[in-house]
């Protein structure tokens, strides 16, 4: 039997003997009548466990936007245009809004990349910034004893909105929610320290409750605070098909529970060897 994996740009093909292949794992068929910018202005015309952004944020504020990097797929581009309009809509000046990219540990962007992760329109009408995890503010500690020092452009905003996009993550459970705050604009020393509980049972992919590394990070997003946030979904073909809006944590599980239904398979067995591609 052949098989096709996405590589790059490109394909491999794998020939496997067919007495050896114990399953394909394909997503599951869900059902959505949205895609892209649509289905994102739908997320937040309905948020989950909170008012509409255009309710909660206010003219004059200054407002800190956190989104990934260029090393997640997060389609930041497709999203900024319906944020910016939410927050026009409120009243709030551009000048007042800056787009953070969450670095956590990675390397600076080029201004070519943040542009190409930003948006041409968030490119030129507000401020895209790299988080400096040189310049912070200290919040105190969690109960696991992590530092929370975050970003001074995020921590000193008047409002924080968190983006993301919802996948499983293999120690933390799942990834997005506030997981933008915790690593995304947290130091080195507070990353190590969060991380370090990655060898704990309990700290896999899939897991929420009970797990010691996404307890730890929403225990310091909560110390931060997080006003609003909006996380995505994607497809194996890096399209959004669900977003979700609003409140930190009731938003972000709802995103969790879409993505188990697209994503969540059960095998008959473990296998020798995995083949994967994303």
């Amino acid at each position: 039997m052949e098989l096709t994996f996405g590589y790059g740009e490109g394909e491999q093909r794998v020939t496997l003997p067919g007495a050896n292949l114990l399953e394909i794992l394909l997503p599951n068929q869900v059902d959505y009548e949205l895609t892209g910018e649509a289905e994102v202005r739908r997320a937040l015309r309905s948020p989950i466990g909170s008012a509409a952004l255009k309710d909660i944020v206010s003219p004059g504020e200054k407002v800190a936007i956190i989104t990934s990097d260029i090393t997640r797929p997060f389609p930041t581009y497709k999203v900024m245009p319906a944020l910016l309009d939410e927050l026009c809509l409120a009243g709030v000046s551009k000048s007042d809004i800056t787009l953070v990219f969450a670095l956590g540990c990675h390397r600076k962007h080029t201004p070519e990349e943040m542009k190409k992760l930003a948006g041409e329109r968030a490119f030129s009408e507000i401020a895209c910034i790299d988080g400096d995890p040189a310049d912070c503010v200290h919040y105190g500690y969690t109960e696991n004893g992590t530092p929370v020092d975050i970003v001074r452009v995020v921590a000193e905003a008047d409002r924080r909105i968190c983006l993301g996009n919802i996948e499983y993550h293999y120690f933390a459970g799942y990834s997005g929610g506030a997981k933008a705050i915790m690593p995304g604009v947290s130091t080195r020393d507070a990353i190590q320290c969060n991380h370090s509980r990655m060898v704990d049972a309990d700290a896999c992919a899939g897991k929420i409750e009970g797990n010691p590394v996404r307890k730890d990070i929403e225990e310091a997003a909560d110390m931060v605070g997080i006003d609003f946030i909006l996380n995505a979904v994607l497809d194996e073909h890096k399209e959004i098909i669900c977003a979700v809006a609003g409140h930190p944590t009731h938003a972000h599980r709802e995103g969790c529970a879409f993505l188990d239904r697209l994503y969540k398979k059960h095998i008959p067995a473990r296998a020798d060897i995995v083949l994967v591609s994303q």
